[in-house]
């Protein structure tokens, strides 16, 4: 049985799309939402307003298993990270200086505290700083979604760093819908006791996790492991409109063969 998506279609679905044309607009522009086409679909035009359709319509949805942080039935988030159509990396230092805010906890806190205490749970740094942690992925990662523009808002929808709330809420969104513990769990498999002062078992084979994946949401996604510890399961993602997410095969390479997956310590 597939679990719920915000929005589950193939590939070859969401080519078959009529998109309506378009004209580029001016990049300094300020652009109403609602003039955008909703049926666009990332990286199939270079004709379309980047705050209608993400410029950089390849994402990868990265959720992280360490077994000393976050709850003990969940993955934690590492982040969504745009990439070229071709899958190649954007710039480390992000694509918008002068949206390179370092207060990012206080920003979220003003704005919503539902949300700062939902990222303290799902998005924690593994060293000790939150802020750090969700500064840099901003920075590098959040500058980098056009479709958060200040000018993509409209003349009247903007509120200064309102795209540093939405970017993070739409994180945890993406998170929620593509529980990767819970699509594990679906297909029986489960984190296992470790053993003190023994090598990890090869609990579970990377065909497995794959196999899991794919029964939940019809693509595979991309496991990566130190050793044969599990470290993170990446999904992939283009956009339909603005913001639809909808998962596509993977194109990253895979570290892992045979997969450690241990239960969190209490």
């Amino acid at each position: 049985m597939r679990l719920f998506t915000l929005f589950s279609v193939s590939l070859a679905a969401a080519n078959a799309f009529q998109l309506r044309p378009l004209v580029v607009q001016d990049r300094d522009q300020v652009i109403e939402p609602d003039t955008c086409p909703i049926d666009t679909i990332s990286c199939q035009r270079t004709d379309v307003d980047p705050c209608c359709s993400p410029k950089h319509g390849l994402l990868v949805l990265s959720q992280q298993w360490d077994t000393r942080w976050g709850p003990s039935d969940a993955f934690t988030i590492h982040g969504l990270w745009p990439d070229t159509c071709s899958g190649k990396m954007l710039p480390s230092a992000g694509c918008d200086p002068t949206r390179a805010y370092t207060n990012i906890s206080s920003i979220i806190e003003a704005t919503d505290r539902a949300l700062l205490s939902d990222l303290n749970r799902y998005w924690p740094s593994n060293k000790g700083d939150n802020n750090w942690f969700w500064t840099h992925e901003w920075v590098k990662h959040g500058t980098c979604v056009t479709t958060l523009q200040p000018r993509c808002y409209g003349h009247d929808g903007y509120a200064p760093q309102q795209e540093v709330a939405d970017y993070f809420r739409s994180v945890l969104d993406l998170r929620a819908t593509y529980n990767v513990f819970e699509a594990l769990n679906a297909s029986g498999i489960v984190p296992t006791e470790p053993e003190a002062g023994r090598r990890p078992k090869n609990t579970y084979t990377l065909t497995q996790f794959k196999q899991a994946i794919r029964q939940a949401w019809g693509v595979e996604p991309n496991v990566k492991c130190i050793g044969r510890r599990l470290q993170e399961v990446q999904i992939w993602f283009k956009v339909r409109g603005r913001d639809t997410y909808y998962p596509v095969e993977p194109w990253g390479q895979d570290t892992c063969r045979l997969i450690s997956y241990q239960k969190k310590s209490t």
